[in-house]
């Protein structure tokens, strides 16, 4: 059994769906598992639909269906639970549900939600999802929602359900991660050094209340090449957008404000280089216990035929060489 698993982020802005099949088809060739789809509103870099995106693909791939993440205080949990039920029947069994309160004001301000009130139902909309997909005839009451003896229709097809993992970086984020998922999501933006400082919060919380440690994911912001030089050279411009422009005025609580050169931003976050480069970066992603990799491969400046060669010496060198770790 494989011990290291692969996922894609592929294309997700302006005209996604034949670039993001393109990629997806040339990720089911070299040995990707799952397909994922983030969540942000009213901005022309991101889905404001992951859900429906997967629904849109689900039928073109036989890959896992991901959200990474789904911004969860701007669902009503019944409804969620009721697309993810949906989602996971027509495919027969392939969703993982992300989920994160999110951190972007312009996320919540047009849905009459408050930034600094979104982490405080985070528990008890966690509790429920986990009840309306995973059991029949639900009654739930609590602070702010009130179920009546309800099932969802159609049923999930994994059982007792779909995976659920929840990111999150500050401290009471995390211990939420450990008390109410399946796993800690962590997304691409935190150093590995500020990963491994969370991972450890993660853990303790799981000693704490004697839970095991299933799947350790990890996203990272990914670019292969042939040569490191080439990956360097094609790839900076767009990780200087993603950063310094689009994350820099985020209200990101790691980055958000915070203006770098590119050296700056590229230390111990960005996964740039040679396949031979690449396997060092995810070896020791592995020998710190993470194992499953989601790759955000689709960068904002590059071509899609960059990306799918990323994707493509990705899978043949860089998934090729974990097959047997």
């Amino acid at each position: 059994m494989r011990e290291m698993h692969f996922g894609l982020n592929p294309r997700e802005w302006g005209d996604f769906f034949q670039e993001a099949y393109e990629q997806i088809k040339v990720a089911e060739k070299v040995g990707f598992e799952s397909v994922w789809f983030e969540e942000h509103h009213g901005n022309p870099l991101y889905l404001p639909c992951p859900i429906d995106a997967l629904n849109a693909i689900s039928m073109h791939t036989t890959l896992k269906l991901g959200t990474n993440i789904a911004i969860l205080p701007l669902y009503h949990p019944l409804r969620l639970a009721e697309q993810v039920a949906q989602l996971d029947a027509i495919s027969h069994g392939r969703v993982i549900l992300g989920v994160a309160a999110g951190y972007r004001e312009k996320d919540f301000v047009n849905y009459g939600v408050k930034l600094e009130e979104i982490g405080v139902t985070m528990g008890e909309e966690l509790i429920l999802l986990d009840k309306l997909l995973s059991e029949e005839n639900i009654t739930f009451e609590g602070k702010k929602y009130k179920i009546k003896n309800f099932t969802i229709q159609p049923r999930p097809f994994q059982k007792p359900r779909p995976p659920i993992w929840v990111g999150g970086w500050k401290s009471v984020a995390v211990k939420r991660a450990a008390r109410y998922g399946d796993a800690w999501f962590p997304g691409s933006v935190a150093t590995f050094t500020e990963v491994l400082n969370a991972k450890k919060v993660y853990e303790e919380e799981l000693i704490k209340i004697g839970k095991k440690v299933r799947p350790l994911p990890i996203m990272r912001d990914v670019y292969v090449a042939e040569t490191d030089e080439k990956a360097l050279k094609e790839s900076e411009e767009s990780f200087r957008v993603m950063y310094d422009i689009d994350y820099s005025s985020s209200g990101h609580p790691l980055v958000g404000g915070k203006h770098q050169n590119f050296e700056e931003w590229a230390n111990d976050r960005f996964v740039i280089g040679s396949p031979s480069t690449v396997i060092e970066y995810i070896d020791k992603f592995r020998k710190n216990g993470f194992n499953y990799i989601v790759i955000r491969a689709s960068l904002r400046k590059l071509t899609n035929e960059q990306i799918k060669n990323s994707i493509r010496l990705f899978g043949e060198r860089v998934i090729s060489y974990f097959e047997d770790k």
